[in-house]
């Protein structure tokens, strides 16, 4: 059973009350969110080593590349590549956009709208009964269970 149906699915949840069904939903959003510290803490480990660690400990012994055997017996040629990031400041676009056209580099530029900012928009619009962009996006509505005090 690699993908079960819905009716599968929800056969799971049947029987039990409110309350062990909240219980649950709080215990999958604490694993979740657990899950995600752990990634961020293993992301940060693995970019500080990728980083900082071995390029100065390749500056260090004056290596340029060294052959290494991974942990499944295979092996890697391992060297520091130079690499580069860029970031634009919001206020900047338009004139980073400008720069980019005079430099031939047009094809660079995309526009794009957060979709969560979209969806507030959309979800306002329809609140009040105002025209919304429905033959331009895919919009879907659904239902979603949330706590509030009592």
């Amino acid at each position: 059973m690699d993908n079960p149906t819905l009716e599968e699915r929800l056969s799971h949840w049947q029987g039990l009350s409110y309350s062990e069904l909240v219980a649950q939903m709080l215990r999958a959003k604490e694993e979740y969110e657990a899950a995600k510290r752990l990634a961020s803490v293993l992301w940060n480990e693995y970019t500080f080593i990728t980083d900082q660690v071995i390029p100065r400990r390749m500056d260090e012994d004056d290596i340029q590349n060294i052959t290494v055997k991974l942990p499944n017996g295979e092996k890697k040629q391992l060297l520091v590549l130079d690499n580069i990031s860029v970031k634009t400041p919001p206020e900047k676009k338009v004139e980073l956009w400008e720069w980019l056209r005079g430099h031939g580099a047009e094809h660079l530029i995309t526009e794009t709208v957060n979709s969560s900012t979209l969806a507030g928009f959309v979800r306002e619009q329809m609140r009040n009964g105002d025209e919304y962009p429905g033959e331009i996006c895919d919009i879907s509505t659904y239902s979603r269970a949330s706590l509030r005090k009592a």
